[in-house]
């Protein structure tokens, strides 16, 4: 199970940079192991059909970092935004995204989290 929650607020003042929680939880009958590294575990934020931001996106050194999960014991990652944009080839100027409304899910493999909705002012 793959659960994104956003941070304390869902409308962030100029400025303020939004935080989200990452939440995996292996519900299998035994251990399993996964890979939570940036690459494989990824947010990306997006509004309407504009990519706006990924934190796999430009990762230094291999992106990997394999967990075990015990069963029903969840693994938690806390992700601050800095509200710039960012690119998968990592040449584009990082420009600060603009006011608005923006959707930011998570991913593994093929699990997907709810949509996460919020807004910049």
């Amino acid at each position: 199970m793959l659960s994104l929650q956003g941070g304390k607020e869902q409308i962030y003042a100029a400025g303020a940079r939004p935080n989200f929680i990452i939440t995996l939880v292996n519900a299998g009958p035994v251990m399993c192991t996964a890979d939570v590294g940036p690459r494989a575990l990824e947010i990306r934020i997006t509004s309407g059909a504009d990519r706006i931001w990924s934190n796999a996106d430009c990762v230094s050194g291999d992106g990997t970092e394999i967990k075990q999960l015990q069963r029903g014991v969840p693994h938690v990652r806390v992700l601050d935004w800095d509200r710039r944009r960012s690119s998968i080839d990592c040449r584009s100027i990082q420009q600060t995204a603009l006011p608005g409304t923006y959707v930011a899910t998570a991913r593994l493999g093929g699990l997907r989290s709810a949509k996460g909705i919020f807004h910049l002012r």
